[in-house]
């Protein structure tokens, strides 16, 4: 009889073990509320592992960070001082036997915590402890070490039985733990990948605005001045067109690390975006700031990558510095105007820094700034658009074509591209520009059923660019558009060192079906230089020579005439810009010009004229 009682209790008390388990591994939601009050759970398997067996309390030794652990005891009810002692000295016991956890010198510099599952008073706790049964844990991602362990108290004789079920208890406590622990650490690589760069570990242009905002108030507060240092990569893209993405994101890293080491303690490197990177500089004024800016100019020569053929890659940096408040007098200002020092370092020879001087307007460099800001965010946000100018045939003034010009549509305006285009271009901006620009054209003319050609403006440059042609045809081919639909006008935006090449290229896209016109042409000599060297299909006539045509008089007239006569000999079409007045049409069409563009024609639009 007594065997039988003795079978049933622990079978029941198996069966409670098991459920309590199950209970608590169903009840496990890793929400929110869990991973701030991971503990509270820890006290929850306390209190109901208490009425399965005789535990005093349950402990948990987490890393806080590569130097500190935490020690913490969930006792169910509050100990007294000699038992808190006896329970610490029984743990560190337990960390010594297994030093895979903690080296045994940390042991003793581990802090405990005690804390009490119950918040009622309740018995006194046990006198001592039995046994401490205890199990570490690995977790690979985050890379953590950790141990739980159950205390057994006196009330009763241990059996196998006990064993099976503390094992039980601490294997719920380790899910609890591990699970916490997951998100835990998923939750801190979010904020630091919401505050840092993960390429290169500084902070990103989120965090930058808010610190240069801060540094901004208190520099107002205790009246003192600061610096900001914008800086670029010189012919970043080069180096990623030559060696590869690859050794681009080495050469950032390594440059993030010059920055690091080459700012003061105290000052705060970020990188912007790209090859961009800023450095603020509290407590600096511009003799500091310069000192700064040329030991990361020096440092940043110094940097060799090594490619696997032994080809050494070097590059170099340029700086733009501005003052607070000297030069401004908020962060936005101090921003644009560092950003324009950068572009003057590049334009007046790179590998050097350049800040505001005497001569130089802030105002006008304000100005500049904020056109360049407007650019940025007009581009990342998909806000250039294209509108479309006729070009109507004289003869019957039927539309045979569209120019496409490029718009920036802001809340409250339409700026034309005579507003931005330039800078644009100082920016290295205008290929992704005229990329955004063209697939938005292309969209609308494939969704209008277009079949008349499309002009598009670039200069002679981009048509030799690795990545242009190849991209522009991905667009067409996306957007079912056939080559024998765009005519390139060839603007004077850059000059042409190698009018060979360009050669070349305009030839073998001629035999693809593209067509070419030479756009302002009379305005320059390169115009002539061009109809010489290329194979050209359209000239568009200055428009400064069509406007003055009524008004000059005989000048602007024998030029035009000239054109026109030009180029029906070579069998060139000639189209007339401006034209502005019905006096104007007639003139242009007497003269013997084929086509005719302008506002009389029509103004531009955001939609195709059929």
């Amino acid at each position: 009889m007594l065997d039988f009682l003795n079978i049933f209790t622990k079978q029941r008390r198996m069966r409670r073990a098991m459920e309590f388990q199950a209970r608590l591994l169903n009840g496990l939601e890793l929400t929110s509320d869990l991973t701030r009050n991971w503990t509270d759970q820890i006290k929850r398997v306390v209190r109901e592992a208490s009425d399965i067996c005789d535990i005093p309390f349950i402990f948990v030794l987490l890393p806080l960070d590569t130097d500190r652990y935490s020690l913490e005891l969930f006792w169910l009810h509050a100990p007294n001082a000699v038992l808190r002692e006896k329970a610490d000295a029984r743990i560190r016991q337990a960390l010594i036997r297994d030093p895979q956890v903690l080296q045994q010198e940390k042991v003793a510099k581990v802090p405990g915590v005690h804390t009490s599952a119950l918040s009622t008073p309740g018995p006194a706790g046990p006198d001592s402890i039995k046994d401490i049964l205890t199990r570490s844990f690995h977790l690979e991602t985050p890379p953590l070490t950790g141990m739980v362990g159950a205390a057994l108290g006196m009330k009763k004789t241990k059996n196998s039985l006990d064993d099976l079920i503390l094992n039980s208890i601490l294997t719920t406590v380790i899910n609890v733990v591990k699970s916490v622990s997951a998100i835990n650490a998923y939750t801190r690589e979010i904020e630091r990948f919401a505050t840092r760069d993960p390429l290169t570990g500084l902070y990103n242009q989120v965090a930058f605005w808010d610190l240069l905002e801060y540094e901004t108030q208190r520099s107002k507060r205790q009246n003192y001045s600061f610096s900001l240092l914008l800086v670029d990569v010189d012919n970043f893209k080069t180096l990623n067109d030559t060696y590869g993405h690859d050794v681009g994101d080495t050469f950032l890293r390594e440059f993030s690390k010059i920055l690091k080491v080459s700012v003061r303690k105290g000052d705060i490197p970020a990188r912007y975006g790209g090859d961009n990177f800023t450095a603020i500089l509290p407590v600096c004024d511009e003799e500091q700031a310069y000192a700064v800016s040329k030991r990361i100019i020096d440092s940043a020569r110094e940097i060799v990558v090594t490619l696997p053929d032994g080809t050494e890659v070097r590059e170099t940096v340029s700086i733009g510095l501005a003052v607070f408040p000297s030069h401004a007098q908020d962060a936005r200002d101090l921003f644009l105007i560092a950003d324009n020092m950068v572009h003057q370092a590049k334009t007046t020879g790179k590998d050097r820094m350049s800040f505001p001087s005497d001569s130089d307007d802030v105002a006008v460099l304000r100005s500049i700034g904020e056109k360049n800001i407007i650019i940025m965010e007009a581009f990342s946000q998909k806000r250039i658009h294209p509108y479309f100018q006729p070009i109507a045939n004289v003869k019957d003034m039927r539309y045979e074509a569209h120019e496409v010009l490029t718009r920036i549509i802001t809340n409250d305006r339409v700026i034309p591209a005579a507003e931005f285009i330039e800078t644009a271009e100082g920016m290295g901006m205008i290929g992704k520009i005229d990329y955004q620009l063209f697939e938005r054209a292309f969209a609308i003319a494939r969704d209008q059923q277009y079949q008349g050609k499309l002009f598009l403006n670039l200069s002679p440059k981009a048509l030799i660019m690795s990545d242009f042609m190849p991209t522009v045809r991905k667009i067409m081919r996306d957007y079912s558009i056939e080559s024998s639909q765009i005519v390139f006008e060839i603007t004077e935006r850059d000059t042409v060192k190698n009018m060979g090449l360009v050669e070349r290229f305009i030839q073998d896209l001629k035999q693809d079906g593209f067509r070419f016109a030479i756009d302002d042409f009379g305005a320059g000599y390169s115009s002539f230089q061009y109809i010489k060297t290329f194979s050209i299909d359209y000239l568009k006539v200055d428009g400064e020579f069509i406007r003055n045509m009524l008004q000059k008089g005989k000048m602007e007239k024998a030029i035009v005439s000239s054109i026109a006569a030009l180029a029906a000999t070579l069998g060139i079409k000639t189209i007339a810009e401006y034209v502005e007045s019905a006096e104007i049409l007639d003139e242009v069409t007497t003269m013997g010009i084929d086509y005719a563009q302008g506002y009389y024609i029509q103004k531009p639009a955001p939609t195709l004229t059929m």
